[in-house]
């Protein structure tokens, strides 16, 4: 009887090492390739089949990623180990969205998973497709098949997401079962990966309340005061100065009309026109391309930036003051400045310059004030 394999393939991640994740171990094909896998027939064959998968002009992808057990072995992966794929996937997008800058951008498509099983020496190859009605299709040959390479996903040059956020939420996610906090967490980033495809397969509206599940399961809290408390206490942690008010009219989303006033901070009034579009959207009103962008009522001075994307940066900041919140202290420190006339070191993740709600590294002004000693 023939000894079935299977190849766990990250084609479009290009990685620098090797990352070992509560079992698991991610690394670069091209640059441990010949280290790791010992066998002369069984590499050929993962040559031949990491070599399917090519760019529109038929080159082949330089430097894919493995994800394998502590042993390079290539058994076929059991449901436990399935889950802890499909929880790295979400750990390793949220690092990768941190990485992004102007001019090199990841997405939940970079961490897709191909299962390529396969017996050595045997060049049949089959297929398998869709999640709701599976397709299988057989009878091709390894040396004939290509899988091209979706024009929607960029190719960085490098990552490298091996450092303490991803060992914080490496520790979450062991834990998640005994932390109701860590758990929630962890459940977060699933519905984050689904809303950050670079594909047209999700619509605007669908990516919004995508976003808002990530908020939800993050906070453990789905109320609008509750989402508008949250956002101010997590986009701001540790930020030691009282932030600007403003006299906020706040509507009755059944019928649009003002039904009092709260001040709020520009974070706050972001919160509640957020949590409009997540209204109009769950209510089946009808969504124009202007309620897709921030218009504030109060500062009509803001720039006109999509919701999608100030929502990516106050969910990244929010997790990250949630993990610190926990005790991991030496993971990055940002907050969410809408005053942009004080903000020095700011990490702009959206490719948006001058963003309205930029995310402020205050990482030095923590080191600064723990320097400084205390007064006798």
């Amino acid at each position: 009887m023939k000894k079935h394999n299977t190849l766990v393939l990250m084609p479009y991640l290009p990685l620098e090492g090797l990352i070992k994740f509560d079992g698991l171990q991610i690394w670069s094909y091209q640059k441990l390739g010949n280290t790791l896998i010992k066998n002369t027939a069984l590499k050929n064959h993962i040559d031949k089949l990491v070599g399917c998968y090519q760019l529109h002009k038929g080159n082949k992808i330089q430097n894919p990623a493995i994800v394998s057990g502590s042993k390079i072995c290539f058994t076929n992966p059991t449901q436990l180990t399935i889950s802890k794929i499909e929880v790295l996937k979400n750990i390793l997008l949220f690092l990768g969205i941190l990485e992004n800058n102007s001019w090199s951008f990841i997405t939940s498509d970079n961490f897709e998973v191909f299962y390529q099983r396969f017996v050595v020496g045997d060049s049949g190859l089959a297929t398998q497709a869709g999640a709701i009605h599976h397709i299988t299709s057989g009878g091709y040959s390894i040396d004939e098949m290509i899988f091209l390479k979706p024009e929607c996903i960029n190719l960085p040059l490098r990552f490298n997401p091996n450092g303490p956020i991803f060992r914080a939420l490496e520790d979450c996610m062991v834990q998640s079962r005994s932390s109701q906090d860590k758990s929630q967490i962890i459940q977060s980033l699933n519905p984050l990966f689904n809303a950050y495809r670079n594909s047209h397969e999700h619509s605007w509206q669908s990516r919004i309340l995508l976003i808002v599940m990530a908020f939800e399961l993050l906070f453990g809290e789905t109320e609008r005061k509750n989402f508008r408390k949250n956002i101010q206490k997590y986009s701001t942690l540790g930020l030691n100065k009282l932030s600007k008010t403003y006299k906020y009219p706040i509507m009755d989303t059944r019928n649009g009309k003002v039904i009092g006033y709260e001040d709020l901070t520009l974070n706050q009034i972001w919160a509640e026109e957020f949590y409009k579009l997540r209204h109009k959207i769950i209510h089946g009103d009808t969504i124009y391309s202007d309620d897709s962008i921030f218009t504030d009522l109060v500062v009509n001075k803001v720039p006109k930036e999509p919701h999608f994307y100030i929502a990516i940066n106050f969910f990244v900041v929010c997790l990250l003051n949630n993990l610190r919140e926990l005790g991991y202290q030496n993971i990055e420190h940002y907050v969410i400045n809408s005053d942009s006339s004080k903000v020095i070191f700011n990490k702009v993740i959206s490719g948006i310059k001058d963003e309205l709600f930029k995310i402020e590294d205050i990482g030095l002004y923590d080191a600064i004030s723990n320097n400084i000693p205390d007064e006798q």
